[in-house]
């Protein structure tokens, strides 16, 4: 299982070259392409920011219609909780949102593809950087 990260999906709608190659290099492997509920509300904060655009509206549901999303439940409250604190003491924060991504990867036992290197922070999860973006 793979999820992709918001800021692949984000160079994906902008057809930037390298995350649509990734992501179909990712769908020839038969692995299941999955996102996470988190990735969808920063994808619609997007489309809201500044200002509503429907156009953006309508590729981000037509992206996100080939992807699995992943939910947020019990399993994952609590690998949130344990996985924050850790990297808090640590002093490796990555925020609140990438630390929730994190744990719905962990929890379903996914590999993250992100153009953002700081999920390599989390203890155990396997991320595959696209890009040189840092945190």
């Amino acid at each position: 299982m793979i999820i992709i990260d918001t800021s692949v999906l984000i160079d994906a709608l902008h057809r930037k070259q390298a995350a649509l190659r990734k992501i179909k290099e990712l769908e020839e492997t038969g692995e299941t392409l999955c996102t996470t509920q988190i990735n969808v509300l920063e994808l619609y904060k997007g489309v809201y920011s500044p200002t509503k655009s429907e156009a953006g509206l309508e590729k981000v549901k037509k992206l996100l219609d080939a992807f699995v999303i992943l939910s947020i439940d019990e399993d994952v409250y609590d690998m949130f909780g344990e996985l924050s604190a850790e990297l808090k003491r640590r002093g490796e924060a990555i925020g609140d949102f990438d630390e929730l991504i994190a744990s719905i990867a962990l929890i379903n036992g996914a590999v993250i593809v992100s153009g953002d290197s700081h999920f390599r922070r989390v203890p155990g999860l396997k991320a595959i950087s696209l890009c040189t973006r840092t945190a």
